[in-house]
């Protein structure tokens, strides 16, 4: 047996372990936040929802109709809106023209253009001009979110908590249809789920921070300059006493379709946030190459041992390969039966199980794409999110150079999520 087979062999053994071990983490996590503190009226203190849109998304009116019928007796929804040009608007409009708000309403459009941050941080910060004077909690939502009616309560609950600054869900992918950039979508974001949770990422879907922390952690000056608004809470809260809480009431299912062409920008677009701003963005990034290198040189192992005709070590790679390859899709339906348990006892959102050949050619996809997106993310000096061009030099160095308007089909052909 050579050092090549040993290696692998310990490899492929180490990854399936730490797999496991992280998911059982992520298993625990839910299962010790499934008690439902009680309500006071900290919950319930006065909350501004922002709500930033570029483009239309799916279930835009839906978003907009629960999130004006939140089961809360004190917030405001500000929808900040790239132009009156833009999809969006008419889609606000209309949706809030067919409801009745139980909370009051600003929709405004985008006032300022700055070259030196992202849209969405240019719109975040907009929403939140003044909130301190009106709410001690923000919430921010994004237009692929359908938040249930208690969603608000939910945030304000988990931040009454001693130490929590931050209570953040995350999202949950539920393709509608076999393709296969939906799937491979789901088989990231299932592994990116346990991750998130396990290394304290936050998700700016689904967040709510204490108004005060937004200038007592600096987060008005970094959004000011910055590509993404969530992933860089955790290293502002630094030192502040305050942590992060993830909410597993708070899972949102998604059950949008995507195809494998834009799916690969997105997932890049992900991992270069965590680049930039996480701390943890060096683990996941071995972790996640590690996996198909690792296969890789499996492959290249059992064919030298075939060469050489030492059968006994082939089937020794042969089994540890396959281990790894049949955990992929069995950690899958392990997360996603979490998941599903979750939401089904916290939010009354039965989402039927996941077809196992879907899961399997999603997860094994999910592999492949995701070392591609690392190592794309670990180079990459620009991006485009919604059809805006960012030059990226660095976590503040953030430089719009190009757009194109939202309602093109190029830009549109680019919405994944909200901006």
């Amino acid at each position: 047996m050579t050092t090549l087979d040993l290696l692998c062999m310990a490899m492929l053994v180490v990854i399936t372990v730490t797999q496991v071990v992280l998911v059982a983490r992520f298993s625990r996590i839910c299962g010790a936040s499934a008690g439902r503190p009680a309500v006071t009226a900290t919950c319930l203190a006065p909350a501004r929802v922002v709500l930033c849109l570029r483009g239309s998304d799916p279930f835009l009116g839906e978003t907009i109709r629960a999130a004006v019928e939140q089961d809360h007796p004190d917030y405001e929804l500000r929808v900040i809106v790239d132009s009156r040009d833009d999809p969006a608007w008419e889609e606000v409009r209309a949706a809030l023209a067919a409801t009745r708000p139980r909370c009051r309403v600003v929709v405004e459009p985008l006032a300022t253009r700055p070259a030196t941050s992202s849209l969405k941080c240019a719109s975040l910060l907009q929403g939140l001009r003044d909130v301190e004077r009106e709410a001690a909690m923000v919430a921010l939502l994004d237009a692929d979110v359908v938040p249930s009616a208690t969603w608000l309560r939910t945030l304000g609950t988990a931040l009454a908590a001693e130490g929590c600054g931050v209570a953040t869900g995350n999202r949950w992918y539920a393709p509608p249809d076999a393709g296969l950039g939906s799937w491979t979508r789901a088989g990231w974001n299932a592994g990116a789920l346990v991750q998130m949770v396990c290394f304290g990422i936050p998700w700016g879907g689904t967040l709510a921070l204490r108004s005060g922390l937004l200038d007592a952690a600096g987060l008005r000056e970094k959004w000011a300059a910055a590509l993404c608004e969530d992933t860089l809470i955790p290293a502002a809260l630094a030192g502040s006493g305050q942590r992060v809480s993830f909410v597993p009431a708070l899972i949102a299912v998604n059950r949008e379709s995507v195809t494998l062409s834009s799916l690969v920008p997105w997932i890049t677009r992900q991992l270069l946030t965590a680049r930039l701003y996480h701390p943890a963005w060096p683990v996941v990034a071995v972790f996640g190459l590690s996996a198909p290198l690792t296969v890789m040189a499996t492959a290249v192992a059992l064919g030298l041992a075939a060469g050489r005709g030492a059968g006994a070590v082939a089937c020794g790679l042969l089994a540890c390969l396959a281990a790894f390859l049949t955990s992929l899709p069995t950690l899958y339906l392990w997360i996603e039966r979490v998941v599903l348990r979750t939401i089904a006892t916290e939010a009354g959102r039965d989402v039927p199980a996941s077809p196992l050949g879907c899961v399997i050619r999603g997860t094994f996809a999910a592999q492949t794409v995701y070392g591609g997106a690392i190592l794309r993310a670990m180079v990459l000096t620009s991006t485009t999110w919604r059809g805006v061009t960012y030059a990226i030099r660095g976590p503040w160095g953030v430089r719009l150079v190009a757009e194109r308007d939202a309602a093109s089909p190029a830009a549109s052909a680019a919405t994944l999520h909200s901006i």
